[in-house]
């Protein structure tokens, strides 16, 4: 079944068991999520957010989707929380069923990033004391990894009106009717889901409803970019340079120009933003110690890589420059070396190289160090 079908069939991928499977998760490089069906599933949990016909009897089915949505995020390489595992829990939250609790607790336990980011109230969304009732006569508080030291702030932290807040929150997060979505979650959902002229004509919308507010051109850029309109990101950082008057901020905006300069495959101009950053360091030092000799350093390298076959001299006065800060900095991560290393293996800069070759060794032996 394809995304553009899922709003018809709706009804008949709810109640037929033998099409759930098509939604489950399914390990796979280079796919949403790392998961063969994440998007199909995301697609499918998104329309089920806006029907109006979700009742308690579709609590089997949630509860199916929510276990795929837990599956995907244990094994997902980069951790994270998706909103898709968010707005299913949402709506199961929304049954109050106390016998949802131990999908809750295996959602927070998936990952790092969801036992910090998914919502404890989850936990307690079928009331507080039928919540209590339940992990207390199920020993949660001494059996569950994530429960126990648990027991004081479960029951003296949630109140009923911090809870009422909480479902009003969710509610305005994942509204049940798509009119009352925000242009920017149906723009990134468009996105998502690969309908690229519905998500740039919601750009368009987005532009209009914002205005000219000067505080909103940073948002607009991240829009654009994310959109792959990276004129408009450009008229937006070029639009918001202006406003800036610490060196700090006006280097950060000129890196972000070249940044995309690059993914126009302009490295003149992205060489030619970086060395508008030149008379701004001059008049602070805290970039050597801070990540932004990093990041300088790094679209440096980037420049020099994909200029090297059609301009030779750019692509070597940009390593050079790199080079210089990475050795004044001493401030670099193990993927700018790498750069580094490459950069002076296709520029022949056989001293160069071994230098760099000796410092990949020496930082990937650090990494292993911190990690035993």
């Amino acid at each position: 079944m394809e995304i553009h079908q899922i709003p018809e069939q709706l009804p008949l991928i709810k109640h037929s068991k033998d099409i759930w499977g098509s939604f489950a998760y399914s390990k796979c490089k280079d796919a949403y999520g790392y998961d063969k069906n994440g998007l199909k599933r995301y697609a499918l949990i998104v329309q089920l957010q806006y029907d109006q016909t979700v009742t308690e009897a579709d609590k089997e089915f949630l509860h199916y989707l929510m276990s795929q949505e837990i599956e995907m995020h244990k094994f997902h390489p980069y951790q994270g929380l998706h909103e898709s595992m968010d707005i299913v829990a949402y709506l199961l939250a929304k049954c109050q069923d106390v016998n949802h609790i131990p999908l809750f607790e295996q959602a927070k336990l998936s990952n790092f990033d969801t036992y910090y980011g998914f919502d404890t109230e989850y936990i307690i969304s079928a009331g507080i004391e039928e919540a209590i009732t339940y992990i207390e006569e199920n020993d949660l508080y001494r059996i569950s990894s994530f429960f126990q030291n648990k027991k004081e702030e479960l029951e003296t932290m949630y109140t009923a009106e911090h809870m009422e807040r909480w479902f009003q929150s969710k509610a305005r997060n994942y509204p049940a009717n798509l009119e009352d979505e925000s242009l920017i979650t149906l723009m990134d959902r468009a996105s998502d889901f690969g309908n690229s002229a519905e998500a740039r004509e919601l750009l368009g919308k987005l532009e209009e409803q914002l205005g000219s507010d000067k505080k909103n051109y940073s948002l607009l850029y991240h829009q654009a970019k994310q959109l792959e309109e990276y004129d408009k990101a450009l008229h937006y950082l070029t639009q918001d340079l202006p406003e800036q008057e610490d060196s700090f901020d006006k280097v950060f905006l000129w890196l972000k120009m070249a940044e995309i300069h690059l993914l126009k495959q302009d490295w003149v101009q992205a060489f030619a933003s970086v060395k508008q950053c030149e008379p701004e360091l001059k008049l602070f030092s805290s970039w050597r110690s801070a990540g932004l000799g990093r990041s300088l350093s790094e679209t440096l390298l980037d420049i020099s890589l994909m200029a090297k076959d059609s301009d030779e001299s750019l692509a070597r006065e940009a390593y050079r420059w790199a080079d210089q800060m990475l050795k004044s900095t001493n401030n670099y991560s193990s993927n700018v070396l790498k750069k580094a290393h490459q950069c002076a293996k296709v520029l022949q800069l056989k001293q160069d190289k071994r230098l760099y070759s000796k410092k990949v060794a020496i930082e990937a032996r650090r990494i292993n160090r911190m990690l035993r």
